[in-house]
């Protein structure tokens, strides 16, 4: 992986300092996501953790768990060509066969509650934690599961709990802050235009399966956008595209296009409301949105 340097103010460099320091740590981190990897990236840096390579699939985690030594493993467990918890099973049954040293592996998963939860378990994982997560959160998974000399106890570190968000807010403003604490406003910036890029993709891509009558495909698609969602606070589009998940894992075709039904526009009000945050020009915000509604259109008519 690559170091994600990011300049900060004095301010936020003293609040980096009092923070635990797992420098020399190599870590394996899985995600098929590219803002959740991002997003992780940075995180990491901030505990010092620059050693970072990062795969897209459960397969791609499983061959560089044998190829390479790393002292932690954060796996998402939904992924494409094999999930995060059939990749844990694998890379458990190599270490049992070659008597290889243990790795941590932390689930990363936005199943908190409900079918899920516990999968990380059954899959011999040696913890999970939910996105988004917050500095503190990670820092005392870190402190859990590598060696360090802190200058803080992980738990002191103050982050305030995200308050419950009311139906109709798109952006949930705690996550955002949280994402500008992990890094700066480049960062933030940065996040959130790989977002608004990347989201109208993994939209198609829900639309395309929808199209075909795909329904393991569409629970798939609706996972990664719930997922890249939840972790830059799109809070509508998260809760929405978690409904069309888990209706997709009914496989009722008739509902599940219902339950997808109004995703376009809610996706374009929020993209939207990025660019407003990201201070972009109106013009070129509407233009962006034209744009993506078209891709969406021609991608149903080819369906």
């Amino acid at each position: 992986g690559t170091a994600l340097a990011v300049e900060a103010p004095a301010a936020e460099e003293s609040a980096a300092a009092a923070l635990p320091s797992f420098a020399g740590a190599r870590v394996l981190l899985a995600d098929d996501s590219a803002v959740n990897r991002e997003v992780a990236a940075e995180a990491l840096g901030r505990f010092g953790v620059h050693d970072v390579v990062c795969v897209e699939d459960g397969a791609a985690a499983v061959e560089a768990a044998a190829a390479h030594r790393f002292d932690l493993v954060l796996m998402d467990g939904s992924m494409p060509v094999l999930d995060g918890f059939s990749a844990a099973i694998a890379i458990r049954a190599r270490e049992a066969r070659d008597g290889a040293i243990r790795v941590p592996i932390v689930a990363l998963t936005a199943h908190v509650v409900g079918d899920g939860a516990e999968s990380w378990q059954a899959a011999g994982m040696d913890g999970m934690l939910a996105k988004p997560f917050t500095l503190a959160q990670l820092g005392g998974l870190l402190a859990q599961h590598l060696r360090a000399a802190p200058l803080r106890d992980p738990a002191d570190i103050v982050t305030s709990e995200a308050p419950r968000i009311s139906d109709d807010v798109l952006l949930d403003e705690p996550t955002i802050a949280n994402l500008e604490e992990l890094g700066d406003r480049d960062f933030l910036a940065r996040i959130l235009r790989l977002y608004i890029a990347q989201a109208p993709q993994a939209l198609l891509e829900l639309e395309t399966a929808l199209a075909r009558g795909d329904a393991p495909a569409v629970s798939r698609a609706a996972h990664g956008l719930k997922s890249m969602s939840a972790n830059i606070g799109a809070a509508q589009v998260k809760d929405h595209a978690g409904t069309i998940e888990r209706t997709a894992r009914d496989g009722d075709l008739t509902r599940l296009a219902e339950a997808a039904s109004g995703l376009d526009g809610l996706l374009t009000r929020t993209v939207s409301a990025l660019h407003l945050r990201l201070d972009v020009p109106t013009g070129s915000a509407e233009g962006e949105q034209s744009e993506m509604a078209h891709a969406i259109g021609g991608q149903r008519e080819a369906g």
